[in-house]
């Protein structure tokens, strides 16, 4: 594999409209070697998509221009092939619409305030299935 297909492929784009989370992202996930770029919009997120391949895409589910649902959705029509993981501030409750969710979508969440040692295998595991997947294109 060429080092410019490396460097792609470590690529996250996190996007979320709260700029303490993407500047606390983007510190701790270029801290442990990925490329991280952030977006405070969804419109902005599409704009850097059409420029740039991203392995995983981390996305707020709260958004006021469109929700992460929908982003992905949207992603998925114009044919991304980035891993996905949905992120949200309402914290771990086990009876939350969101943790059921979890239990039947194919997307990870991650629940701010975040639990790092989460953070690094939900990274890991998009890292795996992307080049599964590439193997497979």
């Amino acid at each position: 594999m060429s080092s410019s297909a490396e460097a792609r492929n470590r690529r996250i784009l996190v996007v979320d409209d709260e700029t303490e989370v993407l500047e606390f992202l983007k510190f701790y996930l270029d801290s442990l070697d990925w490329v991280t770029v952030t977006a405070d919009t969804v419109a902005e997120a599409f704009r850097i998509l059409e420029k740039e391949d991203f392995f995983l895409i981390i996305t707020d589910i709260a958004m006021p221009d469109m929700d992460g649902y929908e982003f992905i959705n949207a992603l998925r029509e114009k044919g991304i092939a980035s891993q996905m993981v949905l992120m949200t501030g309402f914290g771990y409750n086990p009876d939350h619409t969101l943790v059921k969710i979890n239990r039947t979508s194919r997307y990870p969440v991650l629940f701010k305030p975040f639990n790092r040692q989460k953070v690094v295998r939900t990274i890991e595991e998009a890292w795996e299935n992307y080049h599964k997947e590439d193997e497979g294109r």
